[in-house]
């Protein structure tokens, strides 16, 4: 077992909240507005959310780092010591994808840091770093290495994965403790507890940070009450397009899926769509038997840019038994998800 210098930050609270949609979108919100948010989903003891996820890529010229310092700036000291931020990096935009080197591992982690508190400041939250993707062409026990110097300096409070596969956190465990790791997961993508990477982080006690929980908008009732004019409201130019499960032949099949899935929310356990994917999530996170085996911690991470949607996502959850785990694991089974998580251009970097 390797011997490490600095121990796994925990990660509080039962979800996260991700940041994306409030600076990287074409029609962002007023920051006022988003300020709002934030302060709505991380003030909520209701919600118990004090995990949020960022960045330093999501939107022009720093837009979600400058959007964490206004929200910072307008909290009290004491709320946002309470606070995980976790930002990722180490994504070169001339290039549009990842770069473990070095040099520009230590320009973001610097650039990053420039927009929050100095260790040891009153109201700094905690942060972690979390590189964006493995980059292919360097090592990823050097990647991580050069993000570990700044947690032993102390001036980040840990580090995140993302998009790994069970190689590379193998490789990242033998430098340092892992925070968490950020994944996709839904009801429309259960890749992690098919491929092994959720019992890889379940042996070692990692939490997941599951991003896209309800599958980036699919798993909603307004897709379904929708559902002959949802796709093609999706404007030209939408990220969602690119990716193979949002295909108008896939969107035919999958939407049976989806279909069937809000049937079973509303009719069986008299809840939204939102609720049940949500409410999934949930009650398999720390399972003792899920499928036969135990499962580590998830902590999805909705986003949603007001606080009535935040409210409508997170206030109307609901429990979830074994037996009734049983039968939504059939209705999935029932239809398997057409499309990949991505596209064929984008494989080589998911599970890297």
């Amino acid at each position: 077992m390797t011997a490490y210098t600095f121990s796994a930050l925990p990660i509080p609270g039962r979800f996260g909240y991700g940041t994306m949609n409030l600076t990287w979108n074409p029609h962002p919100p007023p920051t006022s507005q988003s300020i709002e948010t934030l302060q709505f989903v991380t003030q909520n003891d209701q919600f118990g959310t004090k995990l949020l996820n960022g960045g330093e890529f999501y939107g022009p010229d720093n837009a979600n780092l400058k959007l964490f310092k206004e929200f910072l700036a307008a909290n009290s000291p004491e709320d946002n010591e309470k606070l995980v931020i976790s930002i990722k990096g180490g994504f070169n935009p001339a290039t549009h994808g990842p770069d473990g080197s070095k040099e520009f591992i230590t320009k973001s982690i610097e650039n990053i840091l420039s927009f929050f508190p100095p260790p040891g400041t009153a109201g700094r939250p905690k942060l972690i770093f979390e590189p964006a993707r493995v980059d292919l062409n360097h090592p990823y026990e050097q990647t991580i290495s050069y993000v570990a110097e700044y947690v032993r300096a102390g001036k980040l409070d840990g580090f995140s994965l993302s998009e790994v596969g069970i190689g590379s956190i193998q490789k990242a465990l033998s430098v340092a403790a892992v925070s968490c790791v950020e994944l996709e997961l839904s009801l429309l993508c259960q890749d992690i507890l098919q491929n092994g990477i959720i019992d890889e982080l379940t042996r070692h006690s990692i939490p997941v940070v599951a991003y896209s929980p309800l599958c980036r908008g699919y798993l909603t009732d307004h897709t379904v009450e929708n559902k002959d004019t949802w796709l093609s409201s999706i404007k030209e130019g939408d990220f969602r397009l690119t990716i193979e499960k949002f295909s108008p032949e896939n969107y035919k099949h999958n939407i049976v899926l989806v279909e069937n899935l809000y049937h079973y929310a509303h009719d069986k356990k008299n809840c939204s769509l939102e609720s049940l994917a949500l409410s999934w999530i949930l009650a398999i996170s720390e399972n003792p038997h899920y499928q036969g085996r135990r499962i580590t911690k998830i902590l999805p991470i909705p986003g949603g840019s007001t606080p009535k949607r935040i409210e409508s996502n997170l206030s109307s959850l609901v429990e979830l038994t074994d037996a009734e785990l049983l039968e939504i694991d059939a209705i999935c089974a029932a239809t398997p998800v057409r499309g990949r998580r991505y596209n064929e251009a984008a494989e080589a970097l998911n599970f890297a």
